[in-house]
C-alpha cells in the first residue's frame, strides 16, 4: 500500500512540476496587448470585423457598444445573425440604423453539409472588404485602442494571423475553479509558446479573436475546408500555419474579454457539441489519468506517513502557487488557486457526459441543428 501511495504522490508531483515549468513558458512568451508599443503604420489597413451571432440578445448590446466604441480609423463591422430565435436580429438591425460602419446579414436557412457557425463566418466573409479579417464571437468585448495596438504590432512584425487568449469573466466559485483548471491545461497542450515559431508545428486559433490577413487566408483551402469542423477556431489556426502563415498569440487581459458561460450548467450544455469528436473509451481513460495526476498528491497528504504527507503538501503548495500566478496573468479570480486541482472533476464529468449523450443520440445538437456522429467525424480536420 505504501508503494502505491508513493507512486500516486510522486506522479502528481512530477506532473505539477512540469505544468509549472510549461505555464511559465506560456506566461513569458505571450505579450500583453496593453503593453504593445509598435509604431503605427504609414497607412491604417481596412479591418473587417466578422461576428457570427446566434441567440445573443443577453450580451449583444454591451459587446456591440464596446466594439463600436473603438476608434480604429478603417473599421468595417459585419454581424451575421445565424437563425436566432430571440431578439438578436432586432438588436442588430437597430444598431445598423445608426451606425454606417455596420452591416447585418440575416441567415434564415443552413445549407446541408455546413455547421452553422462556420457558414455564418463564410457569409460574413463574403460581405467583408477589409485587408484584415477579424473573426470574433458576438459576445466579445474590446477595450479602447485594442485594434490599433494589435494592427500596428501585426504590420510591424509582418504577421499573417494574430489570435488572442482573452480574459474570461464568470460568476460562481465552482465555475471559476473549473475554468482555471481547464485553461491551464489548454495553454500547455496547445504549446502556446511555440506558435510564433515557424519551425514548430504548434498552431492556434481562438474564436474570441482571430485576426487574419486576407492574402494569407486566400493561400489556404478557405473556410469551406472547415465547414464540418466543430473546433473551427483551432483549425483555422492550423490551416493557416500549414499554408505558411506567420502567427502570434497575445494575452488579452483587460483588452479582449467575454463571459465564457453564465453558469456551470450552461457550460455543461454547451460542451455537448464536442461529444462526437472522440470515442467514449479514450475520453474515460484520458480523463481518469488526468484526475490521478491532478489529485494524486492527496494520497500522500492523507497517508499518515510523514514523508509522504510532506511530499503531498509540498506538491499541493506548488500547484496552488502556480495556479495563483496563472490566474493573475490571465485575469481569473486568484482565490480559486488553492482548490483549482478539484476543477478537473467537473471538467471530466462534462467531457464524459458529452460523449455518452453523443453515443445515445447518434450525434450532437449544435446551434439548433442535429449532426450525426459519422458526418461530423468525416468532416473533422483536427489531427489530420
Amino acid at each position: 500500500m505504501f508503494l502505491l501511495l508513493l507512486i500516486l504522490t510522486a506522479a502528481s508531483a512530477l506532473y505539477l512540476m512540469n505544468l509549472a515549468v510549461l505555464l511559465r513558458r506560456v506566461m513569458r512568451a505571450l505579450p500583453r496587448i496593453e503593453r504593445l508599443d509598435a509604431p503605427p503604420p504609414v497607412r491604417w489597413p481596412r479591418v473587417s470585423l466578422v461576428m457570427p451571432a446566434r441567440d445573443e440578445e443577453r450580451t449583444l448590446e454591451s459587446a456591440m457598444r464596446s466594439k463600436l466604441g473603438n476608434t480604429y480609423p478603417e473599421l468595417e463591422l459585419v454581424l451575421v445573425n445565424d437563425r436566432s430565435t430571440d431578439a438578436t436580429g432586432t438588436l442588430a438591425d437597430r444598431f445598423a440604423q445608426s451606425e454606417p460602419r455596420l452591416q447585418v446579414v440575416h441567415v434564415e436557412q443552413l445549407p446541408e453539409g455546413w455547421l452553422g457557425k462556420v457558414h455564418a463566418m463564410q457569409r460574413g466573409l463574403e460581405r467583408a472588404s477589409g485587408e484584415w479579417l477579424l473573426f470574433s464571437d458576438a459576445d466579445v468585448h474590446l477595450a479602447p485602442k485594442t485594434l490599433e495596438r494589435i494592427i500596428a504590432f501585426a504590420e510591424h512584425e509582418g504577421l499573417d494571423h494574430v489570435t488572442v487568449f482573452p480574459q474570461f469573466t464568470c460568476s460562481g466559485f465552482l465555475l471559476q475553479m473549473t475554468l482555471v483548471s481547464m485553461f491551464r491545461m489548454v495553454c500547455v497542450r496547445t504549446r502556446m509558446w511555440e506558435v510564433s515559431d515557424p519551425r514548430s508545428s504548434a498552431s492556434l486559433g481562438i474564436g474570441a479573436f482571430n485576426l487574419v490577413r486576407r492574402s494569407a487566408l486566400e493561400r489556404t483551402p478557405g473556410l469551406e475546408w472547415l465547414k464540418m469542423e466543430i473546433a473551427d477556431d483551432v483549425m483555422l489556426g492550423t490551416m493557416l500555419k500549414r499554408s505558411g502563415a506567420k502567427q502570434a498569440v497575445l494575452n488579452g487581459r483587460n483588452a479582449v474579454s467575454l463571459e465564457f458561460y453564465p453558469s456551470l450548467g450552461a457550460f455543461n450544455r454547451a460542451m455537448e457539441k464536442s461529444g462526437a469528436s472522440f470515442s467514449l473509451t479514450s475520453l474515460i481513460l484520458g480523463n481518469l489519468v488526468l484526475v490521478v495526476l491532478e489529485c494524486g498528491f492527496l494520497a500522500g497528504v492523507l497517508s499518515g506517513h510523514s514523508a509522504l504527507m510532506l511530499l503531498g503538501g509540498a506538491t499541493w503548495a506548488m500547484g496552488a502557487v502556480t495556479t495563483w500566478a496563472f490566474s493573475v496573468w490571465a485575469g481569473f479570480s486568484r482565490w480559486t488557486a488553492p482548490l483549482a486541482f478539484l476543477g478537473v472533476l467537473p471538467t471530466t464529468w462534462v467531457s464524459i457526459r458529452s460523449a455518452v449523450l453523443a453515443l445515445v443520440r447518434g450525434g450532437v445538437f449544435w446551434r439548433g441543428t442535429f449532426y450525426p456522429t459519422a458526418v461530423l467525424r468525416a468532416g473533422q480536420r483536427l489531427g489530420r
